[in-house]
């Protein structure tokens, strides 16, 4: 049974999602073109779930690109020692996952 999600990650086996297929093809010849993206709207109206949705498609469907998805919010505060060193780490963490991931499909 599905339900109305308030809270994230929204999942469309178990939550009503508003399917974006327009919305996300445009967001993915975005990409492409090299175009900056900016992604605003009002609290609880699916930007986390739309990206995460454009990331799946850039991983499953274009394997020219893989997407690191990062949180600047868990840099606040930080010193730029401890900042560029998390970052690096994340990027390097995310770089390991993808290649895990399609030497697993492969």
């Amino acid at each position: 049974m599905r339900r109305f999600g308030t809270q994230g990650p929204v999942r469309p086996e178990r939550n009503y999602v508003v399917n974006r297929a327009a919305e996300l093809a445009d967001f993915v010849m975005r990409v492409k073109e090299g175009r900056y993206i900016v992604i605003f709207a009002p609290r609880q109206t699916g930007k986390t779930t739309f990206f995460q949705r454009a990331l799946d498609v850039f991983a499953d469907e274009e394997p020219a690109y893989f997407p690191i998805p990062l949180n600047f919010e868990e840099y606040e505060g930080c010193t730029l020692s401890v900042f560029y060193n998390d970052l690096y780490e994340n990027i390097r963490e995310e770089i390991e996952n993808i290649f895990l991931l399609h030497s697993a499909r492969v």
